[in-house]
């Protein structure tokens, strides 16, 4: 790869790094908010092996005089003030993200219905009807192999790496929609929160009509209770931006979308790497030979310490921090 090439590939992410050590300002990250924090923290790890790149492969070129200036920017900006960034961050997890996502909970109880509601329903609809599969986006041929008494489930040991990165991929994409469809008075957040639980729910009905139930059960578990709960926070962050458009209150439109946005922002920075652990899970484990009662302790377990965390962290604490958005 040439120089030019490097550049060209790299450039918006040393864009972003430079606005935010600019908004940073004479080496102080009191400007930043806690997940602007996170970014640059992010952007300024990936700026220095881009350095590392840049001194090795073409050590006299201008993106090494480049790189060499914006990381020395950097560093002084994350590492002054004995790792105030990381008191930030540590901040952000133990406080501000829980308490953003509890006081959220108007949105998560309507994202959680949106979901499994029209999931119940459709699981009684094809249960009843398998042939109305077809109608919550089964494909024919998955019909017909669940008609002859086999899942879609098997996934080989060769792929299953391969496969987990495909579905952690797709889940994030899933839930970047309803973050971003919030924008759009959270119609489109509501679409795609019912769709998914119309599709979910009649899966699990056609597999009942046919006795495979228990089977995908058990493929689901082990990564449904985490993965799920992450989709119906971020709905809920989308949710959230669409209403403060609807009903604004006694504030402008922009003003309540700026303040949701920046709740909306926390839950999906602070949660969507969760999904990188539920696809690690459903790409290796869930579809792997393990005992039963191995997968369902996985998927208590990980919800357990989902929601333990999110309900209990940060609570003697909440009134000494950042204010309450």
């Amino acid at each position: 790869m040439r120089s030019e090439e490097f550049v060209a590939l790299r450039r918006e992410d040393w864009n972003r790094l430079e606005n935010l050590l600019a908004r940073a300002g004479a080496s102080r990250l009191n400007a930043l908010a806690p997940a602007q924090v996170l970014t640059l923290t992010a952007l300024y790890r990936r700026a220095t092996a881009d350095l590392a790149r840049a001194q090795r492969d073409w050590p006299g070129e201008p993106v090494h005089s480049y790189l060499n200036g914006l990381v020395g920017r950097g560093h002084g900006v994350v590492y002054r003030r004995g790792g105030r960034v990381w008191r930030r961050i540590r901040d952000f997890y133990a406080v501000l993200l829980p308490r953003t996502y509890r006081e959220a909970w108007p949105y998560l109880l309507a994202s959680a219905a949106l979901l499994f509601v029209p999931a119940l329903v459709s699981f009684f609809v094809v249960l009843a009807n398998p042939d109305s599969a077809t109608a919550v986006g089964a494909s024919p041929d998955l019909i017909d192999q669940v008609r002859h008494h086999k899942l879609w489930t098997d996934i080989p040991l060769p792929v299953r790496a391969i496969a987990g990165g495909a579905i952690m991929a797709n889940n994030i994409i899933v839930v970047m929609l309803a973050f971003g469809f919030g924008l759009v008075f959270g119609l489109p957040v509501i679409y795609v929160l019912i769709t998914n639980g119309i599709s979910i729910g009649g899966l699990f009905g056609l597999t009942a009509a046919y006795g495979l139930a228990g089977g995908l059960f058990d493929f689901v578990i082990a990564h449904g209770v985490l993965e799920l709960s992450v989709i119906v926070a971020e709905g809920a962050a989308g949710l959230m931006m669409g209403w403060a458009l609807v009903s604004p209150g006694n504030r402008s439109r922009v003003d309540a979308l700026v303040d949701a946005a920046r709740r909306a922002f926390i839950l999906l920075i602070g949660l969507a790497p969760l999904l990188v652990v539920a696809g690690t899970i459903e790409g290796n484990i869930s579809p792997s030979d393990a005992p039963f009662a191995v997968k369902l302790g996985i998927g208590l377990t990980t919800g357990l310490l989902f929601y333990s965390y999110l309900l209990l962290v940060g609570r003697r604490r909440s009134l000494t921090v950042a204010p309450a958005p």
